[in-house]
C-alpha cells in the first residue's frame, strides 16, 4: 500500500514538474525578401501576433511568462533568429525552462510562411519546430497561420503533454 502510495506521489510530482515548465515567448520577426516597400503596418502587426502567440500557447498548456516584462532582455537591435543561441541566455534570465521564438518570411504580398521554433533552455535542444504557409499580408492571414501551428503542431508538445 505504501509502496503504491510513493509511486503516485512520485507519478504526481513528475507531472507537476513538466506542467510547471516556464515559456518565455519573444516576439516573432519579420524577414521580408520581398523587395517590396516596408509595409507601415507591419510593426503592429508582428506586435499583435506575439500577442497571440502568447495566448494560445498559454491556453494549450504552456505555462507563458509575462512578455511584456521579459521583452526588456532583449537587447535592443538583436535579432533572434540570427543571434546564435542568444535565446537561450535570456529565456535563462527570465527565468524560463522553454523558450518559443519565430519569423514571418515574406516572399512577396502574397507568398509568406511562418516558422516557430520551441528550445529547452537548460540542454539548448530544441523540443519542436513548426512551419506553415500562409497567403496573403494582412493581419486575418497572420493570425490564423499563428493560431494554426499552436493547434496542430505545438500543443502536442505542452509541456503538461510530455
Amino acid at each position: 500500500m505504501i509502496c503504491m502510495i510513493m509511486i503516485g506521489l512520485a507519478a504526481s510530482f513528475a507531472y507537476a514538474t513538466a506542467a510547471a515548465a516556464r515559456t518565455l515567448v519573444l516576439d516573432i520577426e519579420l524577414e521580408d525578401t520581398s523587395g517590396e516597400p516596408p509595409a507601415p503596418d507591419h510593426a503592429a502587426r508582428l506586435k499583435q501576433v506575439s500577442a497571440e502567440l502568447r495566448r494560445h500557447l498559454d491556453d494549450r498548456g504552456y505555462e507563458v511568462i509575462d512578455g511584456d516584462a521579459t521583452a526588456r532582455l532583449v537587447p535592443p537591435g538583436t535579432e533572434i533568429r540570427s543571434c546564435n543561441g542568444c535565446e537561450d541566455g535570456i529565456a535563462r534570465a527570465a527565468g524560463a525552462d522553454l523558450v518559443v521564438f519565430g519569423v514571418v518570411h515574406k516572399v512577396s504580398s502574397l507568398i509568406l510562411w511562418i516558422a516557430l521554433v520551441v528550445e529547452d533552455v537548460g540542454t539548448g535542444r530544441v523540443v519542436t519546430t513548426a512551419r506553415g504557409d500562409i497567403r496573403g499580408d494582412n493581419a486575418a492571414a497572420w493570425s490564423r497561420g499563428v493560431a494554426w501551428l499552436v493547434e496542430h503542431r505545438l500543443a502536442d508538445h505542452a509541456p503538461v503533454k510530455r
